[in-house]
């Protein structure tokens, strides 16, 4: 009682009939023994999902509007007509918007009561609850985390992999991050993957690529801490940048695009490691040093065969512009058949 009496959620005729619905329902369940409520899965699932949806139809604020736009009718302060007519275009909206973003309560559900979900096999940690979620890969591939029942949706048209146990940077996220991995065989390229950062982007990240369809590119925008410290220099063609790939190491160095399939590789047997430094080049601020180790013996001209450590600017250096290629790898989503 006291919940809805503090936001003036209810009347004293009315919170009797609140309560006596959601346990009719089976939203709560009422311990007689000790006096308390116990949360079954549906009830808790249904808090979920409309808070993911509109948080207003959780929060007692716009039941407690409307008490309040009631108590100024009785003192003549407000017309009746006004705030009926204002009260039925809000929820009018409320509910378009509802219907628009259905999906979002259905993906819960399917999580939540799919048997599927038993199935589900633990994969990184959440940074809220610090427990692992649980990855789903029926169609559409998604975490979902039992304790809180909270689903994160996943970029699908790929694969993924766990990234040694790395935390995502953001101030308040803290999740555990994971690879995106595009295409198959050695053309494949990987993006970082933050699962929060993906279903809750930041506008001062610029631009996210779009969720729906099958993603061939990075699921982050460029802004994004993770990918910003992968950066090297920009993708002019595609107004993306080039990263570092993550899942490159230690065999197959490369530099991918975000925005595209192109990508820039090494020789294993030359390249050892490479490293994108904070330092820019003074002429274009994005375009970062590169530091380079190569084998022994292996420095490519007209550095010193002997050279074991090499910093550069990759875009203006005649050493790795020497043993650099260039192509387009592949689109081709993890597991698909040739035609």
């Amino acid at each position: 009682l006291p919940v809805e009496i503090h936001p003036s959620a209810g009347t004293d005729a009315s919170m009797a009939t609140h309560i006596e619905n959601i346990c009719q329902r089976n939203y709560v369940k009422y311990q007689l023994t000790c006096f308390t409520f116990s949360f079954p899965q549906l009830g808790t699932v249904l808090v979920q999902g409309y808070y993911r949806i509109d948080a207003d139809l959780v929060l007692p604020i716009v039941r407690s509007n409307i008490e309040k736009q009631c108590d100024l009718i009785a003192k003549g302060m407000a017309d009746k007509d006004d705030v009926v007519a204002h009260s039925l275009s809000n929820f009018q909206k409320k509910f378009s918007y509802f219907v628009k973003n259905i999906e979002m309560m259905d993906t819960l559900f399917e999580a939540s009561f799919s048997p599927l979900t038993a199935g589900g096999k633990p994969w990184s940690k959440c940074g809220l609850s610090n427990r692992y979620l649980q990855l789903i890969q029926s169609k559409p591939q998604r975490l979902y985390n039992k304790n809180t029942e909270q689903v994160y949706n996943l970029p699908q048209g790929g694969s993924f992999k766990l990234w040694g146990g790395r935390v995502c940077p953001v101030e308040g996220c803290g999740f555990e991050l994971s690879l995106f991995v595009v295409g198959a065989g050695k053309d494949q390229r990987s993006y970082p993957l933050c699962p929060n950062c993906y279903n809750n982007p930041r506008p001062e990240w610029g631009p996210a690529p779009s969720s729906k369809g099958l993603m061939t590119e990075c699921p982050h925008a460029d802004f994004h801490p993770v990918v910003a410290k992968l950066t090297l220099c920009d993708d002019e063609e595609t107004n993306g940048v080039f990263i570092l790939d993550p899942g490159s190491a230690p065999n197959n160095w490369r530099l991918v695009s975000t925005r595209s399939n192109f990508m820039l590789t090494f020789p294993s047997d030359v390249v050892h490691k490479l490293t994108v430094l904070s330092e820019t080049d003074p002429a274009c601020e994005n375009h970062h040093l590169l530091q380079v180790e190569f084998h022994k013996g292996k420095a490519p001209p007209p550095l010193p065969s002997d050279t074991v450590t090499h910093k550069c600017y990759v875009l203006e250096d005649d050493a790795m512009q020497g043993i650099m290629e260039a192509k387009s790898g592949s689109n081709r989503p993890f597991g698909a058949r040739r035609g």
